[in-house]
C-alpha cells in the first residue's frame, strides 16, 4: 500500500502539475507540498479535502491509494436480484442518498421519471442494468464535478 505522500506524488503527476502550481491553488508553501509528498508532513483536513477535489479524485482514494474497482461475482439471478444499488448525489445543498433493490431498480428504469434522472437516456440504464445481470459489485459510476458529485454502486444486500 501507498503512503499518502506517494498518492500526492502519484495523482499530481498525472494531472501534470508541478508542486508549485498545487501550492498555489492550495494557498500553501511548494515546500509544505515537498514535505507531504515526502511524508514527513500532512495536510489537514480542509486542505485534504480541496486537495483532493484538486486532483479529481476522493479523500479515500487519496489516503488510501487507487480508486477501489467493480468485481465481478458470479452469482443466480436470484443472487443477482439481491443485490443492491445505491444512488448518491451531492451538490451544494442537498444529499440524497437513494437504495433500491436491483429488483426494484429494473421496475423503476421503466418509469419515466426514472428516466429523466439518469438525463433521460435508456441506453445509460441499459448499461447499468447490464452491468448488474453480468455480476458486477462496487462503483459503476463517480463523477465529481465543480457543481455535484454522483455516486453509483451495487453491493450485496445484507439481512
Amino acid at each position: 500500500m501507498k503512503t499518502i505522500g506517494e498518492n500526492i506524488a502519484y495523482f499530481r503527476k498525472q494531472k501534470k502539475m508541478t508542486q508549485e502550481e498545487l501550492a498555489e491553488q492550495l494557498n500553501v508553501t511548494a515546500q509544505a507540498v515537498s514535505k507531504w509528498e515526502c511524508d514527513s508532513s500532512y495536510p489537514d483536513i480542509e486542505t485534504m479535502q480541496t486537495l483532493a477535489k484538486i486532483l479529481g479524485i476522493s479523500v479515500d482514494t487519496l489516503l488510501n491509494g487507487t480508486p477501489e474497482l467493480p468485481q465481478t461475482q458470479e452469482g443466480t439471478p436470484e443472487t443477482i436480484d439481491r443485490r443492491i444499488l445505491l444512488i448518491d448525489v451531492k451538490d451544494d445543498e442537498t444529499t440524497v442518498k437513494l437504495r433500491l433493490p436491483v429488483s426494484m431498480f429494473r421496475q423503476m428504469s421503466q418509469n419515466e421519471h426514472f428516466k429523466k434522472m439518469f438525463g433521460g437516456d435508456d441506453n445509460q440504464i441499459k448499461i447499468i442494468t447490464d452491468m448488474i445481470d453480468a455480476g458486477l459489485t462496487g462503483p459503476i459510476v463517480d463523477v465529481d464535478t465543480d457543481d455535484e458529485k454522483i455516486m453509483i454502486r451495487v453491493e450485496n444486500y445484507e439481512n
